[in-house]
């Protein structure tokens, strides 16, 4: 499976990474992931194979990923990306499995609803 992991620790963890469950955990000593962030300081983290960053100064002053949501779910279903483990909203919205994933195409449509 390929999933998008939310991560809800503060800076510099990012918004989440990509894991794909077919492929192997560490390549050397990185995580085999793509890290997702926004905002606007557009450092690459060192322990993830590939970081992609969502530019946004707007998002960086608001502290949220609102303004750039429409970009990142296009960027997770363009990286066949299929469920998203979200932990917290699992607990707030109908959709997730008893694991805590969404199917994407859930996922986006509560967050779309939250952006307005």
């Amino acid at each position: 499976m390929k999933y998008f992991s939310l991560d809800y620790r503060s800076p510099p963890s990012g918004m989440g990474q990509i894991v794909d469950t077919a492929q192997p955990k560490k390549i050397g000593d990185k995580y085999n992931m793509t890290l997702v962030d926004y905002g606007n300081d557009t450092q690459e983290d060192q322990h993830y194979v590939e970081t992609k960053y969502f530019f946004s100064n707007q998002a960086a002053q608001e502290g949220w990923s609102g303004p750039v949501m429409p970009e990142i779910i296009q960027y997770l279903r363009d990286q066949e990306v299929t469920h998203v483990y979200d932990g917290e909203l699992s607990y707030e919205y109908a959709g997730a499995d008893e694991n805590g994933y969404f199917p994407i195409d859930r996922w986006a449509e509560i967050m779309m609803q939250m952006c307005g």
